[in-house]
């Protein structure tokens, strides 16, 4: 299979020496055209990275390894922290911008760009916060974030555990008080970056809070806090997305000072009031996959123009049959390209509110998912044997695309929470049916 684009590594870019843009892209992109020079070179840097990622992806894949230099590369180019302002040591790139440089990197290793994005949504969605925090809250939250951008920083989090669906709702990792602060214990599932990670987020429910028994708090503490620790891969054996380091991290008594707890909320009140995080987290994950759907349209494209049937030697992209596949593939990644740009660009010309998140985060979701996993399905009916083997390329994407399934919400909690969106019934009202 060739790679996605035909930079070669060497080619990388850094701050100090941006690479040329291109001056007529022939790719599939989120972005209108004509390109800006910066644009074009985002988007180029992006399609760098992808091919040099792809080289390693499928060792990566085999291994179930971090591939470690490949954060390196993306916090040398500037990647990894270019949402953040250029004073911060970033680039002010938008949500936009970095749902069009994902769906770019995603054609090469999903692994990677599935982890890094991991960390990006997270920088954006506290960034956001930041600007509508309180005066006290928002410095705190400016001067962490400037020293994430400055250090260059990678940030692994998660809200999810083993064996409680809806974690981020009402965690069981557990923050009992303790003499001038907090001891936290439990297991978080799903820690995309860990071998990577510098500082490590997760949410946590304050189980003796004054203020009541539902106080939750996302407590993000150094990496090498006493009592934090991972198993490591092995708690990370999985279908796709087997380059992310997402691996379970356990909590074993570690202490946050009462200065440096964030503000505690409701749990109900946390999940409802997530905007940030619904934009963030649902555009730039479904451009990751996006992007691994157009890489299977292109494999498709090549195999159809190159193999030929031995019963008239004519390719077969002659072949009605074929044909109407892959029709069916540009169609849906035509739709989920037009749901994604449509749903950022609305969200930057104005940040969705938290009944919007509900409605548009879940309707892109559901929709993209879905679209993603069809492209992949229908790549492996073209394909047929040759799709089997490891080596081609194509049955390591048809894995990694079922991660798109695996995000929240899921397509009945998508489906639940856009219809009583437009039913006007609140999302937290009890009882939830009836």
């Amino acid at each position: 299979m060739r790679a996605p684009c035909a930079a070669p590594p060497s080619r990388i870019p850094t701050r100090e020496a941006p690479m040329s843009p291109t001056d007529a892209p022939t790719f599939e992109t989120l972005l209108p055209r004509p390109l800006s020079p910066r644009r074009a070179r985002l988007l180029e840097r992006a399609r760098t990275h992808a091919a040099d990622f792809e080289t390693r992806a499928d060792a990566h894949d085999r291994a179930g390894s971090y591939p470690l230099e490949n954060m390196e590369a993306m916090k040398a180019s500037g990647y990894a922290h270019m949402i953040l302002p250029a004073e911060w040591g970033g680039e002010d790139v938008s949500l936009l911008e970095l749902c069009a440089c994902q769906e770019q990197l995603g054609q090469g290793c999903a692994g990677t760009a599935i982890a890094v994005n991991m960390h990006l949504f997270s920088l954006g969605a506290l960034l956001l916060d930041a600007r509508t925090a309180p005066e006290r809250g928002r410095a705190r939250m400016e001067a962490g974030l400037r020293l994430i951008g400055m250090r260059k920083q990678i940030v692994a989090g998660s809200f999810s555990e083993h064996g409680q669906a809806g974690a981020y709702l009402m965690p069981a990792t557990r923050a009992r008080r303790a003499p001038g602060g907090w001891e936290i214990h439990g297991r978080k599932a799903y820690t995309s970056n860990w071998p990577a990670a510098d500082l490590v987020g997760g949410l946590v429910h304050l189980a003796d809070h004054p203020d009541g028994d539902d106080r939750v708090a996302m407590v993000t503490v150094p990496k090498g806090t006493p009592g934090l620790s991972s198993p490591g891969a092995a708690t990370w054996d999985v279908l796709g997305l087997r380059a992310s380091g997402s691996y379970d991290v356990v909590w074993d008594g570690v202490f946050v000072a009462d200065m440096l707890m964030p503000e505690s909320m409701a749990a109900a009140d946390y999940y409802a009031t997530m905007t940030a995080f619904g934009g963030w987290f649902s555009l730039s994950v479904a451009s990751v996959y996006l992007g691994v759907a157009q890489a299977a349209i292109d494999w498709t494209l090549a195999f159809l123009r190159e193999r030929r049937s031995a019963a008239d030697g004519r390719p077969l992209s002659r072949m009605p049959g074929l044909q109407y596949q892959l029709g069916e593939m540009v169609a849906l990644q035509m739709a989920s390209r037009s749901m994604i740009g449509a749903a950022a660009a609305g969200w930057e010309a104005s940040p969705w509110t938290a009944e919007e998140a509900r409605l548009h985060g879940s309707a892109c979701t559901y929709v993209t998912s879905n679209n993603h996993v069809r492209v992949l399905e229908l790549a492996m009916d073209v394909a047929g044997g040759p799709g089997l083997f490891r080596s081609a390329g194509l049955e390591r994407r048809y894995r990694d695309v079922r991660g798109a399934k695996a995000h929240p919400p899921s397509d009945m909690g998508a489906l639940e929470e856009i219809a009583k969106a437009r039913l006007g019934i609140p999302w937290a009202s009890s009882p939830r049916w009836g």
